[in-house]
C-alpha cells in the first residue's frame, strides 16, 4: 500500500530526481510514426541531412511522455487530484537515440487552492536533463493536491 504524501508534507525548496533512462532508437521512431510523423522523427536518412537537428530527434511530445513517465519515479507518493496547467513551455535541445536523460524538479510555491478547503495548489518547475545536467525539456507545471485528510478518533 502506498504512504502518500499530502499537501502537507510537500515543501517549496524541495528537489527530487528520478533514475536515469535511454531513448532507444527504434521506440523513438515508432512512437514518432504513430504521434509525430515528421521526416526528422521517424526517417533516419532523411533526418541525417537536416540543417538543425543534424539527425534523428525525439519528437517533443515523445520527450514529454518520456517526462511524464520519469516523473511518477519521483512524485508517485503524492495524493495528487490533477494537473491544471503548464507554463514557459521549452524544448532546448534535441534528444538523439542513446541520450540518457533524468527528470528532476523543484518545488517553487504552495498556496491555497480558493475554490476548495481540502485540497492546495503546488508550483513546480520540471525539466528533463542529460547526463551533462542540462534541461533538454522544462516548464513549470501547477497541480492541485490534496490535503491531509482529518485523523478520526
Amino acid at each position: 500500500m502506498t504512504e502518500w504524501r499530502y499537501f502537507e508534507d510537500l515543501a517549496v525548496g524541495e528537489t527530487v530526481e528520478s533514475e536515469p533512462f535511454t531513448l532507444e532508437r527504434d521506440e523513438m521512431i515508432a512512437f514518432a510514426s504513430r504521434y509525430d510523423p515528421q521526416w526528422f522523427h521517424n526517417d533516419e536518412a532523411a533526418a541525417a541531412d537536416h540543417k538543425v537537428f543534424e539527425g534523428l530527434s525525439a519528437s517533443g511530445i515523445y520527450t514529454a511522455a518520456i517526462w511524464r513517465l520519469l516523473d511518477h519515479q519521483v512524485f508517485g507518493d503524492v495524493n495528487w487530484v490533477c494537473g491544471i496547467g503548464w507554463d514557459q513551455v521549452r524544448w532546448r535541445k534535441p534528444l538523439k537515440p542513446g541520450d540518457r536523460v533524468r527528470a528532476w524538479a523543484e518545488i517553487l510555491e504552495k498556496r491555497p487552492w480558493k475554490k476548495r478547503t481540502d485540497i492546495g495548489r503546488v508550483t513546480i518547475r520540471h525539466e528533463l536533463r542529460n547526463d551533462a545536467g542540462e534541461a533538454v525539456f522544462h516548464f513549470l507545471g501547477d497541480s492541485l493536491v490534496h490535503k491531509r485528510p482529518p485523523a478520526v478518533d
